[in-house]
């Protein structure tokens, strides 16, 4: 493919889709610059079905180009993101477990309707890919990517190649088991990455620390003491204060991971203490990765990265302790470099260096 590239990149999830125009350039030097135009989004739900998804993006994309003020003449290919698992020599979606679709043959349904080579895989893979081709990983050919969201997933390039595994699961990062007999996970098993870093967990574990300190009972009491302190008055004044405990925990209920990222910024102990505990979680598994691959990088993506501040010190503290450092010296963890846009950046980088053979060019 040309070196100058305008692609139609989709990113599709669980809940949302993005469609947007990823317009990439070379300069004299070899240094890659993408600018993207024309975001469009859309609402999924588990309801939504093939139906519902394919209508989805019809419509998403038409308005994309009318945003972008962009002719179709000017696309060249299309780039598409998968949840859940994906064939990517095939083009299928062959199942994504929140919404059951299953056996989607959608790279042959785009190719159908837009006329381009069309290019597909799994959502984390393209996000690995994307990080080779336009992040901080352009010049490492041995990484791992781990995404940290709604749920938690992982990716590897190995020798400059996405490693997809015998069956595409490979670096399900999000299921290794980092808490003995914890929290019961979606997949079944206790104790997963997933269930106690992902954005939902980090939410569950601040609404159990503020019951517990509200309550003061089951916790460290100087940690109830700073938190007490934090909100601004002690025990024991008045109804007032008892009426304060009960707002907070109402407060906690209704909280995002995004939120409590917030308080912990503002001084907020509990929070801190939550994200201090996911940057154990995660460093711990991101050290069992290094071990087994001996990777260059490991680079941290997906929503949850926004507060990679908050947990890495604790997370680069665990992946010390647990990593075998003589085989490892010079290894890095790495906030991604495609931003809040790695789906869509992942989507175009299959269409722009695809990583295996799939949609014949037309």
């Amino acid at each position: 493919m040309e070196d100058n590239a305008k692609i139609l990149a989709l990113d599709l999830g669980g809940s949302k889709m993005l469609s947007a125009l990823v317009d990439v350039k070379v300069d004299q030097n070899g240094d890659k610059k993408t600018q993207i135009s024309g975001i469009a989004k859309r609402t999924l739900s588990k309801d939504s079905g093939k139906n519902g998804v394919w209508q989805a993006i019809l419509s998403a994309v038409d308005e994309t180009l009318e945003q972008a003020n962009d002719s179709w003449d000017n696309v060249k290919r299309i780039g598409t993101t998968i949840p859940g698992v994906a064939d990517p020599r095939r083009g299928l979606w062959v199942y994504a477990p929140f919404s059951g679709i299953e056996n989607f043959p959608i790279a042959e349904e785009l190719q159908r309707r837009y006329k381009r080579p069309v290019f597909a895989d799994n959502d984390v893979n393209a996000c690995a890919w994307g990080e080779k081709i336009f992040g901080v990983c352009q010049n490492v050919d041995n990484f791992v990517w781990i995404t940290i969201s709604n749920g938690i997933g992982g990716g590897l390039v190995l020798n400059g190649e996405v490693f997809p595994g015998k069956f595409s699961g490979a670096a399900e990062i999000g299921h290794f088991n980092v808490e003995e007999n914890g929290v019961l996970c979606g997949c079944g098993n206790k104790g997963c990455l997933e269930a106690t870093a992902a954005g939902p967990a980090i939410a569950r574990s601040y609404r159990e620390l503020v019951s517990l300190a509200a309550s003061s009972s089951a916790i460290d009491p100087s940690l109830v003491a700073s938190w007490v302190k934090y909100l601004g008055y002690a025990y024991g004044k008045t109804t007032v204060d008892t009426l304060r405990l009960e707002e907070e925990i109402i407060l906690a209920n209704q909280a995002t991971a995004a939120s409590i990222a917030d308080e912990a910024r503002r001084g907020n102990p509990l929070a801190q203490k939550v994200y201090r505990n996911v940057g154990k979680y995660v460093g711990r598994a991101a050290s069992w990765a290094a071990n087994l691959i001996n990777p260059e990088k490991i680079v941290i993506g997906g929503g949850v990265a926004g507060s990679f501040d908050l947990f890495y010190p604790s997370l680069w503290e665990t992946f010390q302790t647990c990593l075998f450092k003589q085989a490892n010296k010079t290894i890095t963890v790495e906030k991604t470099g495609l931003g809040y846009e790695a789906g869509l950046l992942g989507a175009a980088a299959l269409a722009y260096k695809p990583y295996f053979n799939q949609i014949e060019e037309l």
